[in-house]
């Protein structure tokens, strides 16, 4: 899931996201995703990365809920703030 904005991917041609897994092990650093999206599983939170969008198979599915969105972001900008 990409949660850069898109003043980030514009000038960098990259993209800040979280995995999305299948795999539910109930840790506190993943959201799992409801029926509001096609997309199944958890997203990963703890595993931040950065992807070219150029040389990547990026490409878009769907919008996540903004309640989702904003909980992963504020979980990845916890882990780094100080």
């Amino acid at each position: 899931m990409v949660i850069s904005n898109e003043v980030f991917i514009k000038f960098s041609e990259m993209a800040i996201v979280c995995p999305i897994t299948n795999t539910d092990k109930n840790h506190p650093l993943h959201i799992k995703l409801d029926e509001r999206t096609k997309t199944t599983g958890v997203i990963l939170c703890d595993q931040v990365k950065t992807m070219d969008i150029n040389v990547r198979n990026f490409r878009y599915v769907e919008d996540v809920p903004l309640d989702i969105l904003e909980t992963a972001i504020d979980i990845v900008y916890s882990l780094i703030e100080k």
